[in-house]
């Protein structure tokens, strides 16, 4: 009788415990578990967008994209997770570009010469053409603003920039290619997101001639997660040159200093000796 009476009484307190904790979740609602760091809400401009208007500085490498060791300007960087530690592309793991294997012929010798190149394997950015879709974000400081029912990204460098509609129209035909692509945006929430086409196939991710064509497509999707900073991923789609779609992740970090400003970076402009003097290295 006794063993009987206490199996009951720790049924009693177990049921009563289970009914304290379905209250407890209860009367929390779903909020997430204590300790654990809200989502970031921005705030909103006129018509609504969130508001991620800002002069920004990129964390990555505009050098070579694969290998951060190339390239120490820039430390303060988000480790690929599952592969070597030291690329801005998160996938495919090993964070190196898929390249189709004529393609990954075709970037040796450009690879090899960089340090010293022969014309034809200088870098476009160097020639100060636009730097096109992702790297004009891994580059220099930019700058965002929101006018009505549009995003606009502004360089410091090469006098580039994008207007971004986002009311859902098409883009261009095919048939225009362009420098800094075409781009359509809508917001998935908080979040940004490009589609980019019409890119023409005559810009470099980095100065190691990571390289793509005029099918490359590019999906960006910009999330801010705090007043300050912006976590960037951008997924390389190009059937011409890579095996599989790509995906390169970047942060910007907002420049908070009082009365900042976006300088211009107007590159080699109207300088004839330019090209020459960036082939020539010390000494020669």
């Amino acid at each position: 009788m006794a063993d009987q009476r206490g199996r009951a009484a720790l049924l009693v307190v177990g049921a009563t415990a289970v009914a304290l904790w379905c209250a407890a979740a209860a009367a929390a609602g779903g909020q997430a578990p204590s300790g654990a760091a809200p989502a970031y809400t921005p705030p909103r401009t006129s018509d609504g967008q969130p508001d991620i208007q800002g002069i920004y500085n990129p964390i990555g490498t505009f050098y070579n994209i694969q290998d951060l060791e190339f390239q120490s300007l820039y430390q303060d960087f988000t480790p690929n997770p599952a592969g070597r530690g030291r690329s801005l592309i998160v996938d495919p793991p090993d964070g190196k570009i898929p390249y189709q294997p004529w393609a990954a012929e075709k970037v040796k010798p450009i690879y090899a010469q960089h340090a010293d190149p022969t014309p034809q394997y200088l870098d476009p950015n160097a020639r100060c053409f636009p730097q096109g879709v992702p790297r004009h974000l891994n580059n220099r400081e930019f700058e965002i603003f929101q006018p009505r029912g549009h995003v606009v990204v502004l360089n410091m460098a090469h006098h580039t920039y994008r207007v971004i509609p986002l009311d859902g129209s098409p883009h261009v035909p095919d048939d225009i290619k362009l420098w800094m692509g075409d781009s359509r945006g809508r917001w998935d929430g908080n979040a940004l997101v490009v589609d980019v086409g019409n890119l023409n196939d005559q810009t470099w991710f980095d100065v190691m001639a990571s390289f793509h064509s005029d099918a490359m497509r590019v999906t960006e999707r910009f999330t801010p997660v705090s007043a300050d900073t912006i976590e960037y991923r951008a997924v390389i789609t190009d059937p011409k040159v890579y095996t599989r779609p790509w995906t390169l992740a970047l942060r910007f970090q907002r420049n908070t200093e009082y009365g900042a400003e976006l300088y211009e970076e107007a590159c080699f402009e109207a300088n004839e000796r330019a090209l020459e003097n960036m082939l020539r290295r010390p000494g020669r």
